[in-house]
């Protein structure tokens, strides 16, 4: 779908269901009766009937799918458009008035990188820790889940495609594993990473422990600055540097700034106080009429993981519920 046409509707949208919100924390905006209307939906793909993210069944009967820059297969060569369990994808779309059924309009899926394993550190009899192009994902054998390998199988050298949510320290909780292949041919197999430039140099940055060698790559037109979300591709790596062959700008947000319903899974990253914290890199305000489940102690700290749903207005996520997970 046209994002330009997206914002209009979801601004006009969020223009008739919001109202002045009560005080407390932060202000801001909730909205009027907080069901159905046109929104985001971004979270894990826990199942199809459709396609399920966020306990909501999606119809994606009229929908595009782009994986990765890439248009899905069409329904009649796959019914699940090329999604899988465990990938986190972005939807745009409808909600009905139940709040568990939807009508997917786009459907986007990005990777967080693909490239080899370089490391494989068991941190507990269920998880481990695995680097990969200087990133550290964490596997969970209950939560990970994996195509073409397995929590036991999965070896260092081999080429992997993860998808997972980031937490208060930068690290992918794996929620999808791919074995793209047994061994990484450098100047061969292209690789590929996304993050935020950090040390930006003459020649190199770097993206967590990753130092990227970006003297011969394709930039954007603006040039690079610190602290903004990029990806990166290249097919040369040598275990500490990737010879970068394109570096582009890319959105680790819901990208849009206003919809009248956004639902968001992810982890706390940071904490202004009890009624201002991030989500991902989601701005997320609440007020005394937000409704909080599955907590004993509902308290806002990082590294929780929540799904929060409610009006997204002025790039602010007013939550209406908050429910820990």
């Amino acid at each position: 779908m046209n994002w330009a046409l997206f914002r209009n509707m979801t601004l006009a949208a969020a223009a008739l269901l919001a109202v002045a919100g009560c005080g407390g924390g932060g202000g801001g905006s909730v909205a009027g009766g907080g069901t159905g209307g046109t929104g985001i939906s971004s979270g894990t793909v826990t199942g199809f009937g459709s396609v399920f993210v966020n306990s909501v069944e999606f119809d994606t009967t009229n929908s595009s799918v782009t994986l990765d820059g890439t248009s899905g297969p069409d329904e009649t060569t796959d019914p699940h458009r090329g999604l899988k369990v465990g990938m986190v994808v972005k939807v745009d779309g409808e909600f009905n008035d139940d709040d568990i059924h939807g009508s997917a309009m786009e459907i986007e899926y990005k990777d967080n990188l693909e490239g080899p394993v370089d490391n494989i550190t068991p941190i507990g009899a269920t998880t481990k820790r695995v680097v990969v192009l200087g990133q550290t994902v964490i596997l969970d054998i209950n939560l990970t889940h994996f195509e073409n390998t397995t929590f036991d199988t999965l070896a260092v050298g081999n080429v992997i495609e993860v998808s997972g949510l980031l937490d208060v320290d930068g690290n992918i909780q794996a929620t999808y594993v791919e074995k793209k292949a047994d061994s990484f041919v450098s100047g061969t197999t292209e690789i590929e990473v996304k993050g935020t430039i950090k040390n930006l140099g003459a020649t190199t940055f770097q993206i967590n422990a990753l130092t990227v060698d970006y003297s011969a790559a394709t930039l954007p037109s603006e040039g690079l600055t610190d602290g903004r979300y990029v990806e990166v591709k290249g097919r040369n790596y040598d275990g500490v540097t990737l010879i970068a062959t394109e570096v582009e700008f890319d959105d680790d947000t819901l990208g849009a700034t206003d919809a009248a319903k956004v639902e968001m899974e992810g982890f706390i990253t940071s904490v202004k106080s009890q009624t201002e914290f991030t989500v991902g890199a989601q701005a997320v305000q609440t007020t005394s009429s937000t409704v909080f489940e599955n907590c004993t102690t509902c308290n806002i700290a990082a590294d929780r993981k929540v799904e929060v749903e409610g009006p997204l207005v002025g790039g602010v996520l007013t939550a209406t519920k908050v429910s820990f997970q």
